[in-house]
């Protein structure tokens, strides 16, 4: 139980840096022109900003838990499977993330450069989650 636990935590963490390096430090401004954001300096200033931040929290703590318990339930009984691991994630995001992205390129015109940028990133994160399901679980 602490062992999952700790995986969901850790996992839920990580992939929250990861979101945040990745859409703020490295690419901040090409994402925002491919999502056709545009920042006003009161909406920045404005507290309801830390809703989405705790949303976002929420989804990816649901997927840390997803992938610890698939995992631990698919894994051979006390024996650890990397590929196992790897393959959930890449399960989810062609399942999920493949799909939901596809859609907001067909109908909502996102560019394709969007999709790649959200699918990637998506893609990091689900094989991060599932690498410390393989460590803690």
């Amino acid at each position: 139980m602490i062992p999952c636990l700790l995986s969901v935590i850790f996992g839920t963490i990580f992939t929250m840096m990861i979101g945040f390096y990745w859409y703020s430090i490295l690419f901040c401004d090409r994402y925002l022109k491919e999502a056709n954001i545009k920042l006003d300096k009161k909406k920045e200033d404005d507290e309801q900003n830390s809703k989405p931040l705790i949303l976002e929290l929420l989804a990816r703590f649901i997927k840390a838990s997803l992938i610890t318990y698939l995992y631990s339930i698919l894994k051979v009984k006390n024996e650890r499977d990397l590929g196992l691991a790897l393959s959930l994630a890449v399960f989810f995001c062609v399942t999920f993330d493949l799909q939901y992205f596809t859609s907001k390129v067909v109908w909502e015109q996102k560019t394709w450069n969007f999709f790649f940028m959200k699918v990637i990133e998506q893609f990091i994160s689900l094989s991060t989650l599932s690498i410390i399901a393989y460590i803690f679980v």
